[in-house]
């Protein structure tokens, strides 16, 4: 499973980002002064990290958290009601897949809370008649972007949990691999080496994806190459539809210190060049770390 909302607004520039990191401004997600970090268990569906979120004190939904989503997004069309947002601003975006774009409507000036964890002014996305999660019992959409602007988040998924610490605040953890980070279009992007074979490399940099269930995934202009003789078949879904490629391993993929010996990858065709993202099926072997004010992630093998 894949979930994208991306490009729904223009990517937020530098001065802002750093007001928002270290400033204290009205909006965004924000923890109490008296509470210097929190950590909650969270429910993992298909190696994905799902979070309960309240909305405007009455709404409780489950999230999945994907750094590869600019907003909080919400499926159904209950929610166009529960957040008046029937009237709201139409807007029409893309994400993995092979179908259609998807229009739904913009809800501005929202409350939301996960735990000690109070947001104002959130603005939610509603895709009133599309739910990518179907085939999930009671998962209500996806939170991304907005709660990684103040917090360094660490997750451990073999102990099913989630800690946000304020993020100017803090720095890289020892005993763990720290591998620079720079913040594309909302996304955390890290530098890499990815070893086809013995001999070829190819270099790409490399989406830290916690909204895909895949290992690893790659976009490339000629995915045929990665076949071995067998026909493409539906290797995950996104936001427009099944995305279809390869299943494969790499020998291995080195970013800084990091190397990951044998991930599995799934290869699909793009027409817009080569793109690579390392999702939950890799993530899960490891305590990551993510702090976009600071650029930085870390990882330790658990």
């Amino acid at each position: 499973m894949k979930a994208r909302g991306s490009q729904i607004f223009q990517v937020v520039s530098l001065v802002l980002f750093y007001t928002i990191c270290y400033g204290n401004p009205r909006a965004g997600f924000f923890l109490p002064d008296s509470v210097t970090e929190l950590t909650i268990k969270f429910q993992a569906v298909r190696n994905l990290i799902v979070l309960p979120v309240t909305l405007n004190d009455s709404i409780t939904v489950n999230l999945i958290l994907d750094t590869g989503c600019r907003n909080l997004l919400l499926f159904g069309k209950k929610f166009q009601e529960l957040l008046n947002a029937q009237s709201g601003r139409t807007i029409q975006f893309s994400g993995l897949g092979e179908g259609q774009p998807v229009n739904a409507t913009l809800s501005l000036n929202n409350k939301a809370s996960i735990g000690s964890i109070v947001g104002h002014e959130i603005p939610v996305v509603v895709v009133p008649q599309k739910n990518i999660f179907d085939g999930l019992r009671n998962i209500h959409g996806i939170i991304g972007y907005d709660i990684f602007l103040k917090f360094e988040i660490e997750i451990n998924s073999r102990e099913q949990t989630i800690t946000f610490r304020p993020a100017a605040s803090v720095d890289p953890r020892e005993n763990f691999f720290v591998v620079p980070l720079d913040i594309r279009d909302s996304k955390p992007v890290m530098p890499a080496a990815e070893f086809f074979g013995s001999n070829d490399v190819a270099k790409f940099d490399v989406i830290i994806d916690t909204g895909s269930s895949l290992g690893f995934l790659l976009q490339t202009t000629d995915a045929s190459v990665f076949s071995n003789g067998v026909k493409p078949s539906v290797v995950g879904r996104g936001l427009n539809g099944n995305i279809t490629g390869y299943q494969t391993r790499l020998k291995k993929m080195i970013t800084g210190k990091l190397v990951i010996v044998q991930p599995p990858v799934a290869v699909s065709e793009s027409s817009q060049g080569d793109r690579a993202s390392i999702g939950m099926d890799i993530l899960k072997n490891y305590i990551v770390i993510l702090n976009y004010c600071k650029a930085y992630a870390c990882f330790k093998p658990v």
